[in-house]
């Protein structure tokens, strides 16, 4: 299904996507969300409700994929001893869950 018009006001309307700045023009990122938006809504048939609860996990896993990346290069920045010792404990706490 093609994202018109009402889509876009339906979902800026309960704050899933940003009002473009200037009249007409989205940003790429914008447009994909729109179209996940519409798919979970329209082919899929989600309520707006549970759309828009999948769409808070999806920011959820996305914000934290980006703080473990971090994290991940932090780690990397460290002397060869550090990061030994962070995968060892890493190793001993994963044993114990």
């Amino acid at each position: 299904m093609t994202v018109t018009a009402i889509h876009i006001e339906r979902w800026i309307t309960r704050g899933l996507v940003r009002r473009a700045e200037s009249a007409g023009a989205l940003e790429p990122i914008d447009l994909a969300r729109l179209r996940l938006l519409n798919e979970l809504a329209d082919d899929i048939g989600l309520d707006e409700d549970t759309v828009e609860a999948v769409v808070a996990l999806i920011d959820q896993v996305h914000t934290l994929r980006g703080e473990l990346k971090l994290v991940a290069e932090a780690i990397a920045e460290q002397p060869p001893e550090t990061r030994a010792s962070l995968a060892a404990a890493l190793r001993r706490l994963a044993e114990r869950s």
